[in-house]
């Protein structure tokens, strides 16, 4: 356990002096930001119009525009951490100071659980709370949230999905070794397959957007929603996301080579 502490003590330090690892960051905090005004213009628009054209209004709810571009920078982290040793070549010199390949990549994988569970939470936070700011006391349909309570759920399955992506970029990461290749591929699963879900049969549509990343928060908070899972399969569906991606990642790490 001690050993295993101090792994993921070293790799945290990797992790706090790598540049990128900001530029992820500040990515999230402009998207955050985005969201919060996408929202003041809606708000705008809402105090604007009609009573008969408010309710026609759709819920206000930041997390479902601002989450996946979220998720997609923190899961980009995870994928850094991995493929940015194999770019530098810098991966070498890792497996000489932890020869165990299982407890390194396990350090790594905790660590970013970790960031991902801790980003998903803060930046859950600061956009429900800007979210509240912003709505007021406005009615339904546009908030989403009578009391400050209500959003708990959503902030908690918000930063889940983080959490899982995080993890998910790391398989990624191990898998592909690529940092531009793993980008590409998270970026799709995140960002471009729930825009295609679109273009499909409603039926299937609905059952392909069920399992896909962005939405199994809304799905695991039992929200007002058109998909398929229970609160119990989202859950399932978002382990085996996080099993799929570190079991891959654990086996083409310890068979393959190091350069």
């Amino acid at each position: 356990m001690t050993l295993f502490l101090d792994v993921a003590a070293a790799e945290w330090m990797k992790l706090r002096t790598v540049r990128s690892t900001y530029a992820f960051l500040a990515g999230a905090v402009t998207a955050t930001l985005a969201g919060m005004l996408i929202l003041l213009l809606m708000v705008r628009a809402f105090d604007a119009d009609t009573l008969a054209d408010r309710a026609a209004y759709e819920t206000a709810d930041p997390t479902v525009v601002v989450m996946p571009f979220v998720a997609f920078f923190v899961g980009a982290i995870g994928a850094m951490m991995v493929t940015s040793e194999f770019t530098t070549g810098s991966v070498g010199p890792a497996l000489l100071a932890v020869p165990q390949r299982r407890l390194l990549l396990g350090a790594k994988a905790a660590l970013a659980g970790a960031v991902g569970g801790v980003g998903g939470l803060v930046f859950a936070l600061l956009a429900v709370s800007g979210a509240m700011l912003l709505l007021g006391d406005r009615p339904a349909p546009l908030n989403p949230w009578h009391a400050w309570t209500d959003a708990v759920p959503t902030v908690l399955t918000a930063a889940a999905g983080v959490l899982v992506t995080a993890c998910v970029g790391l398989g990624l990461g191990a898998v592909l070794r690529s940092t531009a290749s793993a980008l590409l591929t998270l970026g799709g699963l995140v960002l471009v397959a729930p825009v295609l879900a679109h273009f499909l049969p409603v039926t299937w549509q609905l059952r392909f957007g069920s399992v896909l990343l962005p939405n199994l928060p809304a799905q695991l908070a039992g929200a007002d929603h058109p998909y398929l899972l229970s609160p119990a399969g989202a859950a399932a569906v978002m382990a085996l996301y996080v099993a799929a991606a570190l079991g891959a990642g654990a086996a083409a790490f310890r068979q393959r080579d190091a350069t």
